[in-house]
């Protein structure tokens, strides 16, 4: 007995309007197109048993997404293309685009008719499912062919397609889509997520595509498939709207965030891995900045031998609001695909890092030279020289910064014997990288009436690139250094009549690094930040090398501790025989005042108690050094700093 080709009951949207025009045709396209593409096996008469119904869904699942199509025989002719799959939004636009495209590469062919309807088999289920149809003109013999070559791997491609956008997205990039046709599909993606996640990402994500697209360059969307757009406009997104909850608390405190992720880039037929960087960060002042420059640096510090992608880094600040987000690709020099470990290690070490790295712009200082200070200098110079034996006596202090340089004033008394070479002359003989711009040159007086003391007077210029910090402020101190050693490699044996302090605080702090060093990691940038914050200044030259570096192992331990950050205020102490160690951290930032003025009734000498005070990720960090053997003393210090602290709290 022959099988009768008859399809189970099916509905369409227009089954409501009996009388629609296009009731009735809708109807019999998917009953002729579906008896003629649908195997035969499976058609049944609709009066099957119910029980034999599950059975019959399941295999009418198991055929899709189905594909057919109908060739012409002669050309020019018309072909058919026939899908059926179950329903998926934007699935119709892949299908019409896979066929009329790329049928032929690089042709587009003409389409003759092209339908698309959804129905559903109510007596098996409630899915949706959708039929599709098009119809293309063949002109001749040549694209005949070459339609029958390319429609098999056509049909796979649209059989992956139309069950998942995700491989539908993929596809077309492959094959190559305008930066246009990118766009519009960057949107779906989003309004998918939006819809899947309103209580998270809204309307608003909209607004972030049109700035990233807009600020990105054309190779930049070329080269980056839509998954990772739409990935760095969500997460730019969500960080925005994170900063934005933040400030409106109104706390001043700095927030930052980063994102890391690996990504692929498709440049001239070839793939290069990369490691994506989302940041987002508040500025607290007008004049802070966080540029390329600063990333790379940060990231450099740990992962030696990366670089930034070409191109890949865009800033997105709007108008006066105070939120910053950015984002770079780095590569590794040798093309390597970045490690879990590196990754996870950035991610726990980059936030705090980058914090230490925004600059802060500061506007130039206007300050005329005062001619009476250095005549004194010059002067006071002049009384060290009483024998032909004494050496040149030296004054070095800042004079002024450019974009690019720092200038010194230099004065510098010597006795000059015979025609012994100028100090101009010297400069001009050595091949010193400071450049010499001499102000003045004169006598000043004789010795034995006889030699002459001369006085020069110039200006050392010299590049500030090397004494740039992490934070990117000027080590001035450093910077002084070397102009007093380049200028003893010039000149010979020299003495810097001002920088006696100066050399006492560089020893002090080498002692420390060398008491530090393979012991502890730490940042360079944090220790002088805490030794240079020592008070009073004396402290800097006669401390003992061993307390500093138990103070200072204390800041790091107490930076490390996260329970140590959740109270309004925590209290480290350490008690020795001959020292009193403390380490706070607080909220409030005027702690040290209050701790201060508690300690003024006990009367301690400049040269007892020595304080540190340091920010480390926005949270102030006060030490304290008390120098004492007697144990009712530092029995008294410590109950005095635990009061303060009591005071403090009950104001909170």
């Amino acid at each position: 007995m022959a099988v009768e080709r008859i399809l189970p009951p099916f509905a369409t949207d227009f089954d409501s309007q009996p009388d629609h025009p296009n009731t009735r045709l809708y109807r019999e396209l998917i009953q002729t197109t579906l008896t003629q593409i649908l195997p035969e096996e499976w058609l049944r008469i609709n009066t099957a048993p119910l029980e034999s119904q599950g059975c019959q869904l399941e295999n009418f699942r198991s055929l899709l997404p189905l594909t057919a199509s109908l060739m012409c025989q002669t050309t020019p002719g018309n072909m058919s293309f026939f899908s059926v799959f179950r329903y998926r939004e934007n699935a119709f636009k892949f299908i019409f685009e896979m066929t009329s495209r790329w049928l032929i590469p690089g042709k587009r062919l003409n389409t003759v008719a092209v339908y698309a309807v959804d129905f559903s088999f109510p007596t098996l289920s409630n899915d949706v499912y959708t039929l599709f149809e098009i119809m293309i003109s063949v002109e001749n013999k040549e694209d005949l062919e070459q339609i029958q070559r390319n429609l098999p791997i056509i049909e796979s491609e649209i059989s992956l397609g139309v069950v998942s956008g995700y491989y539908a997205r993929r596809i077309l990039e492959v094959k190559g889509i305008s930066n246009d046709e990118k766009t519009t599909m960057i949107q779906e993606q989003i309004a998918n997520v939006i819809k899947r996640q309103p209580q998270i990402i809204s309307q608003d994500a909209f607004t972030e595509m049109q700035h990233v697209l807009v600020m990105c360059r054309d190779d930049f969307k070329a080269a980056r498939d839509i998954h990772h757009l739409s990935r760095i406009i969500c997460v730019q997104y969500l960080f925005r709207q994170t900063l934005r909850r933040e400030i409106k608390e109104g706390t001043r405190k700095r927030h930052l965030y980063i994102k890391l992720f690996r990504a692929q880039l498709r440049e001239s037929g070839s793939i290069k891995p990369v490691l994506g960087m989302v940041v987002a960060i508040n500025f607290l002042k007008d004049k802070e900045a966080l540029e390329e420059r600063h990333l790379l640096n940060a990231i450099q510090r740990h992962i030696p031998g990366v670089q930034a992608v070409p191109n890949s880094y865009y800033l997105n600040r709007r108008g006066t609001e105070p939120i910053c987000t950015l984002y770079l690709e780095i590569e590794k020099e040798n093309g390597h695909q970045f490690a879990k470990e590196e990754i996870r290690f950035l991610k726990q070490r980059l936030p705090s890092d980058l914090e230490g790295h925004i600059e802060h712009f500061m506007h130039p200082v206007f300050m005329p030279r005062n001619e009476e200070e250095i005549m004194r200098n010059i002067l006071a110079l002049s009384s060290q020289i009483r024998y032909l034996r004494d050496i040149p006596q030296m004054f070095i202090s800042f004079d002024e910064q450019s974009h690019l340089h720092l200038f010194f004033t230099v004065i510098l008394v010597r006795i000059k014997k015979g025609n012994e070479s100028s100090i101009e002359e010297l400069f001009k003989q050595s091949n010193t990288f400071l450049e010499y711009r001499q102000d003045r040159c004169k006598v000043i007086g004789y010795l034995k009436k006889k030699y002459q003391k001369e006085a020069t007077v110039f200006i050392a210029k010299m590049p500030k690139e090397k004494f740039l910090r992490q934070d990117h402020s000027i080590d001035l101190n450093k910077a002084r250094q070397t102009v007093a050693i380049e200028i003893s490699n010039v000149l010979g044996d020299v003495r810097d009549y001002n920088g006696g302090m100066i050399s006492k605080q560089n020893e002090l702090l080498s002692a420390v690094r060398n008491l530090l060093k393979d012991t502890v990691k730490y940042e360079e940038i944090l220790l002088e930040n805490f030794f240079y914050s020592l008070n009073p200044v004396i402290m800097r030259t006669v401390l003992e090398p061993e307390a500093l570096k138990k103070l200072f192992l204390m800041l790091l331990h107490s930076i490390s501790d996260e329970v140590f950050k959740r109270e309004s205020y925590a209290l480290r102490i350490r008690a020795e025989p001959a020292f009193v160690f403390l380490l706070i951290a607080a909220e409030d930032k005027q702690i040290e005042e209050e701790i201060n003025h508690a300690l003024k009734p006990l009367a301690l000498s400049s040269t007892a108690l020595a304080s540190s005070f340091v920010f480390v990720s926005n949270t102030p960090y006060l030490g304290y050094i008390y120098r004492c053997d007697d144990p009712l003393k530092q029995r008294q210090f410590c109950i005095t700093v635990q009061h303060a602290l009591g005071v403090c709290e009950s104001h909170l």
